[in-house]
């Protein structure tokens, strides 16, 4: 009879160890897209003083008399994280050390301050969708966790939701995922404010059939490195 017990014991547990386990993989809830769009906020070189960022100042909210001298009203500079000019009006853009905008996106780093691009999420390095209506429809939140499939090529990758969008024109994928999943992207020659550079810009990426795997709470309103995102997603996946 004891035998019989612990048999019936280790029986159950065993049961009780594959739900628990199988309970932490849903890749029930899916997404697929062929209409992409391009997001460089927040990439540590999307903007300059100078005009010699990754995109053109214009795409940040400034024109060139703003960005040379730093100084814009407030509804202005939407693509760069700023600050108030004292006793005035006016607001001017926080410079990294190596003379580049600081280029914002919502927070992603909540206890960096804004002055510093960590705060952000860094679309060069940061493999991200941006959050749109739709996604929050469906119960994403910030910082919640995807796994992407390009079905055209193979090509894989987990991803952030982070940044916010107001439509759902199409999917909008950071440089870094748009990278991860060898997607095709657009750029064209441009000059720097001065014409002493000559500058690559990105302006659009090439529609790709894309499957989501999306994870509804798998985040905690908080960003993670690249690394961390990729562990992440591949435990949500169950790889």
């Amino acid at each position: 009879m004891k035998n019989m017990m612990l048999l019936i014991s280790g029986f159950v547990l065993s049961i009780n160890l594959s739900l628990a386990q199988s309970a932490k993989i849903d890749t029930t809830h899916t997404f697929q897209t062929n209409n992409l769009a391009l997001n460089l906020d927040g990439a540590r070189h999307a903007y300059h003083p100078n005009n010699e960022g990754f995109l053109h100042n214009l795409n940040g909210g400034i024109t060139k008399e703003e960005a040379l001298n730093n100084k814009f009203e407030k509804g202005r500079g939407y693509g760069i994280a700023k600050k108030r000019i004292k006793n005035s009006n006016l607001y001017a853009g926080y410079i990294q050390a190596d003379g580049y905008f600081v280029s914002q996106t919502t927070p992603y780093n909540k206890t960096q301050p804004d002055s510093s691009y960590a705060k952000y999420a860094d679309a060069e390095t940061i493999p991200y969708i941006t959050l749109s209506p739709a996604w929050k429809a469906r119960g994403i939140k910030s910082c919640d966790i995807a796994f992407v499939i390009n079905l055209d090529n193979g090509k894989k990758s987990a991803a952030i939701f982070t940044d916010y969008r107001g439509n759902d024109d199409n999917l909008e994928i950071s440089l870094a995922l748009a990278q991860k999943l060898e997607i095709p992207v657009t750029t064209k020659q441009g000059s720097s404010y001065d014409n002493k550079k000559t500058v690559t810009r990105y302006v659009g990426i090439k529609n790709r059939n894309l499957k989501i795997y999306y994870f509804i709470n798998s985040g905690n309103g908080n960003g993670k490195t690249a690394e961390e995102i990729q562990n992440t997603g591949l435990k949500l996946m169950g790889l």
